[in-house]
């Protein structure tokens, strides 16, 4: 193909969001395109309020969509969020946008769900953890729901270990999470294992550690003892409960310590480490488990759709 042709030009200048020129009747004008992917970024930042959950969300590191968020800016020669440790606002310009880019977004993920419908029709059943299903997987859900209407789905949410042993019989699917390396599932992306405490008030690392953690049995809780006892660290349990949301609210409060991925850590976390004099945990990794036998057709495409979208590093 010649370097030189339209074809080439618009295939070069498409995703980048950069001014192009075109000559019509004598005039050169000048095109302002936007990267779906830059309104994508911009539109879940402006949703969750933080960078780092957004991340996780779109399955990109923090580095991408903050590299995202300064090309969008500089197209709209508008600051439009504003960052700070704590949180991430929208400026008057990033409010007036947002509309918009929702817009976009939801009328470019519709034309492509349409184009992509299959006419599979079932049942299909999924198991996943619960801040995989609050915080990463809505969206995704939404539209796999919108692009097979013909698909009964149900989702059930709990520990990975529970819902591991109900695979086959009570589900089709399940996204667990699972030490890194463990080498079952379709791994699809790791998670850094992190402690948490309140971004707002210091918790006291003297004397026994006060804990917020999952209730037994749960894998992160277990790594959390076993990682203080083997340090020597004393620790005691604070605070115990079965919904992540509630353990790491009691930690964002001050107090206690608490686990948590940090790709999905609430705002009003700060993350913790070997610096902070604290163990180092083993890493996780978030991967998809098909009940044995052959799968339906419904299964066949939620596991694709999953698998698609959630891929670490894969673009959307």
């Amino acid at each position: 193909m010649d370097p030189g042709s339209p074809l080439r030009c618009a295939r070069d200048d498409r995703g980048r969001g950069e001014k192009a020129r075109t000559e019509r009747n004598g005039t050169v004008t000048a095109l302002r395109n936007i990267d779906i992917d830059l309104l994508r970024s911009f539109v879940t930042i402006a949703e969750l309020r933080s960078f780092t959950r957004a991340a996780a969300a779109l399955s990109r590191t923090q580095s991408t969509i903050s590299t995202q968020v300064r090309r969008l800016e500089e197209i709209a020669g508008q600051t439009l969020l504003q960052r700070s440790p704590q949180e991430v606002l929208l400026t008057r310009a990033g409010e007036d946008f947002l509309g918009y880019a929702r817009r976009i977004v939801a009328l470019h993920d519709e034309a492509l769900d349409v184009v992509r419908a299959q006419s599979v029709s079932g049942r299909v059943r999924l198991a996943v953890m619960d801040d995989y299903a609050t915080i990463v997987l809505p969206e995704t859900l939404a539209r796999f729901a919108r692009s097979h209407p013909e698909v009964e789905l149900e989702v059930t949410t709990g520990f990975t270990r529970d819902l591991m042993n109900a695979l086959g019989e009570e589900f089709d699917l399940v996204l667990a999470t699972q030490r890194a390396g463990d080498g079952r599932g379709e791994v699809l992306r790791t998670e850094r294992t992190a402690w948490a405490a309140s971004d707002r008030h210091d918790v006291s690392l003297a004397g026994p550690l006060p804990l917020a953690l999952l209730k037994a049995p749960n894998m992160y809780r277990e790594w959390a003892l076993e990682a203080l006892n083997e340090a020597g660290l004393g620790w005691r349990i604070l605070f115990s409960s079965s919904s992540i949301g509630a353990v790491e609210a009691m930690a964002a409060a001050g107090a206690a310590l608490t686990v948590v991925k940090a790709g999905t850590a609430r705002p009003g976390l700060r993350l913790l480490g070997r610096d902070d004099g604290l163990p180092e945990l083993p890493a996780s990794e978030i991967a998809l488990h098909l009940a044995p036998g052959r799968p339906s057709a419904a299964a066949r495409a939620l596991t694709g759709f999953l698998a698609e979208t959630l891929r670490e590093g894969e673009e959307n």
